[in-house]
């Protein structure tokens, strides 16, 4: 009988661990042959090839210059005025190593590892989701198969950057510091609010300190105790500092990543006028909001989603969404949707929010499959505010 008991809990677990792995899988394929039927509807050249450089849009060609030919030396004769520092570095240099061990074209394994990218960042949001079936299966299509899919699943930076910040708040769940401290280091070399989620890490020692009967009046110096603790804070900015050197080194402009905002319209002003200049931009023709007010909804979606996770005392996750939102909406609301989906605590939490019934939960997955197809012609055909 012991030796039974022992076997049916590893069996469960054997299972669990194959249906874990299984699902992202599963939307893996179904959200390539979604897509894919969407760009035969609006292409005459079929092939993996064609589909991977169809969906290639927007900011994906400036990652694939990137990883083809590195960052320019400003100015260069006969070139674009508009340089591409405002591109973090880590994703096309990791693109660039697997190319060099499997020489494709720089598009088609761009693709691949995003994908591959976004079904690990799959499963390191199982433990997230507290294993939650419903939750996750949603979490997993609204990344492989949902209306946006598209952008975790071609050459932006959208997949790694999930992936990196659901490591990130992965191991602040199992208070490895010096792995969160590695994956923010990461995270701020491939998008600039990356860096932001330090405050996340500093929220849960915090949390920790009190936990162990602290008081905040007290953390400072328990902090200073922990050599550990500070060197995961201080390398959580590793990689913004070595792009701030190599730019310095290269360019001669350590920040240049910000100064050449100007160069794509980003002019920091009130986030307030923004949106309200993003929401009364309504449209002259038919019924469906212009790109400026889906832009606008995104972020206030984004900032009451953050107020959510707030409440429910996910203070740093909740920081890190909303700072992560705010700080580009500085500038203007590009990009915005983007933004907004590409930010890991908050999907978790409307996946949570969407499973809390079946009937949600059947409903918000027959949406995200239905909406796939479209959002990818819509994609394809260049609607401005997928950008």
């Amino acid at each position: 009988m012991a030796v039974e008991d022992v076997a049916r809990p590893n069996a469960g677990d054997r299972f669990t661990a194959v249906a874990v792995a299984a699902v992202p899988l599963l939307f893996v394929v179904s959200g390539l042959a979604i897509r894919y039927a969407a760009f035969a509807s609006v292409s005459t050249e079929l092939g993996f090839a064609a589909y991977a450089r169809a969906l290639c849009r927007w900011d994906c060609a400036w990652y694939v210059g990137i990883s083809e030919h590195g960052y320019e030396r400003f100015p260069i004769p006969n070139h674009s005025n508009i340089g591409r520092w405002g591109f973090f570095p880590f994703y096309p240099m990791l693109v660039t190593a697997i190319r060099a061990v499997f020489p494709f074209p720089t598009i088609l394994v761009a693709t691949i590892t995003s994908i591959a990218c976004s079904y690990a960042a799959c499963l390191v949001a199982w433990p997230l989701l507290e294993k939650n079936v419903r939750a996750y299966v949603l979490y997993c299509a609204f990344l492989l198969s949902g209306p946006f899919s598209v952008h975790f699943t071609t050459f932006l930076t959208e997949p790694l950057f999930v992936l990196l910040t659901s490591c990130v708040f992965l191991a602040l769940k199992r208070s490895t510091y010096l792995a969160a401290g590695v994956s923010s280091a990461l995270l701020s070399a491939t998008r600039l609010v990356g860096v932001l989620v330090v405050f996340a890490t500093v929220i849960q020692m915090s949390r920790e300190h009190r936990g162990q009967g602290g008081s905040i009046i007290s953390f400072p110096r328990w902090l200073l105790g922990r050599p550990d603790l500070l060197v995961a804070i201080f390398i959580s900015p590793a990689g913004l500092f070595a792009y701030i050197l190599f730019l310095y080194l290269t360019v001669g402009d350590g920040f240049a990543f910000l100064h050449v905002q100007r160069a794509f319209g980003r002019v920091a002003g009130n986030p307030l006028v923004f949106l309200w200049d993003g929401l009364s931009a309504v449209p002259t023709t038919g019924w469906l909001p212009t790109a400026p007010q889906w832009s606008a909804f995104a972020a206030l979606a984004g900032l009451t989603l953050s107020a959510v996770l707030a409440a429910r005392r996910q203070y740093g996750a909740a920081l890190f969404c909303a700072a992560s939102i705010i700080l580009p909406l500085i500038t203007n609301l590009a990009s915005m949707v983007r933004y907004v989906i590409g930010l890991a605590p908050l999907m978790m939490l409307v996946a949570v929010l969407l499973s809390a019934s079946k009937l949600t939960c059947l409903a918000a997955l027959a949406l995200f499959l239905g909406a796939c197809y479209f959002m990818t012609v819509a994609w394809i055909g260049g609607y401005l505010a997928l950008v």
